[in-house]
């Protein structure tokens, strides 16, 4: 559909099928092992499909259509005529040829089926137009002129001058293109994935390797404690806040347990929970002094805020690597009481289920993999963000 020379430097892969295929389609990747996403596209026409653990996913449309508003869109009106004039680049994967390339990705520009334009999709149809105005009947060269000169002179701008230079090849249709978008649509959790560990036991390293390998969405959801991450000053203060007297100190640390700290997790939570039903949460730590203590109130308060833990994985290292990663912060002592605070907290909230990964002893790209194939093989990833059923 758009990466018609096929490097495959992008996760995605763009393809068209006939709506006609669809069917056949659909049943020959399922065979394969592939799962189509649960979360709708926002066209009607468009589906996603995701092989576990593959680095790349396809992004099919069943339609040479491009939306332009809710109930109006632009079908390529010489599809026949495209399909029969496919070509094999050089990787061996179908390409549109000439002119049928050249519109249909201006399509996706003119129609903002790409959302914002940038300057790599100024890059991108100006070197469409370079490769394949030698696949073009020469009555056509006009138009990839005109094109150009768009670029040239008014990119990203007068986009109503790009839709009318495209405007003969596509049929106007009134009909509705694009599902609403309520704001409740993507409310909820598909997958919570806890990180516990000791300081230099690698969290942060971690979900960041993990979240760029991951090849579904997903969401990052801090719930620690330390300097950074609080969404207001005022409750890093007021968290921070102690005083000598006794009395008073005992009322403060009331409010930070009782109200500061549960008022601060619900603004940190909101906004992820908001738009995560599709997606794997990453939840870089956890209040699992909490869970401890045996107070069955304060229980009951966070684990009415909390997201409950899905798949937890609990990381560490031997004592003596922790303390030579983070010298000024670790000794070997605290490391040794860090670790089993942890594993009790990790014990707890997992009842006994957690996933123990020793980081002293794997590499980070072997601990991020390990992590990715567990995430894998949870069911609420095929519960909640993939499905089989044909349509």
């Amino acid at each position: 559909m758009t990466d018609f020379e096929g490097d495959f430097e992008s996760a995605d892969v763009d393809l068209f099928v006939r709506a006609d295929d669809k069917r056949v389609f659909e049943e020959l990747l399922f065979s394969l092992g592939w799962y189509k996403r649960k979360e709708p596209a926002r066209h009607l026409n468009h589906f996603f499909y995701y092989l576990p653990n593959s680095e790349v996913y396809l992004d099919v449309k069943y339609a040479l259509s491009f939306a332009h508003g809710h109930n109006d869109c632009f079908t390529y009106a010489q599809q026949d005529g495209a399909l029969a004039k496919a070509t094999l680049n050089n990787k061996g994967v179908c390409r549109p040829t000439g002119l049928d390339a050249v519109l249909l990705y201006a399509a996706h520009l003119a129609y903002k089926e790409r959302g914002k334009l940038e300057e790599k999709h100024r890059h991108y149809l100006s070197s469409y137009i370079t490769r394949y105005k030698a696949e073009c009947e020469p009555t056509m060269l006009p138009l990839l002129e005109e094109m150009e000169s768009w670029l040239n002179r008014s990119f990203p701008l007068q986009l109503q001058e790009l839709q009318q230079l495209v405007a003969p090849y596509f049929r106007h249709e009134k009909k509705e293109m694009v599902r609403s978008n309520s704001r409740f649509t993507k409310y909820g959790y598909g997958l919570n994935v806890l990180f516990l560990g000791t300081d230099g036991a690698g969290k942060t390293t971690l979900i960041k390797e993990v979240r760029q390998q991951l090849n579904l969405k997903s969401s990052l959801l801090y719930l620690g404690m330390g300097e950074n991450g609080w969404t207001t000053p005022l409750f890093k203060r007021f968290y921070a806040r102690r005083s000598q007297n006794k009395p008073l100190n005992r009322v403060l640390g009331l409010l930070r347990t009782l109200v500061i700290l549960p008022s601060e997790f619900m603004l940190r939570i909101l906004p992820v929970k908001m738009k995560s039903k599709y997606s794997v949460v990453l939840i870089d730590r956890f209040p699992g002094f909490v869970f401890s203590n045996g107070n069955p109130g304060r229980k009951l308060l966070y684990k009415t805020i909390l997201p409950k833990p899905d798949l937890v994985f609990f990381l560490h290292a031997d004592p003596e690597v922790l303390v030579s990663r983070k010298p000024v912060e670790i000794t070997l002592e605290g490391s040794r009481a860090n670790i089993t605070k942890f594993k009790k907290v990790a014990e707890v909230i997992s009842k006994g289920k957690y996933v123990s990964i020793d980081t002293s002893k794997l590499t980070i790209s072997e601990a991020r993999d390990c992590i990715i194939s567990e995430i894998y093989k949870h069911s609420k990833v095929y519960d909640n963000l993939f499905t089989l059923k044909l349509d």
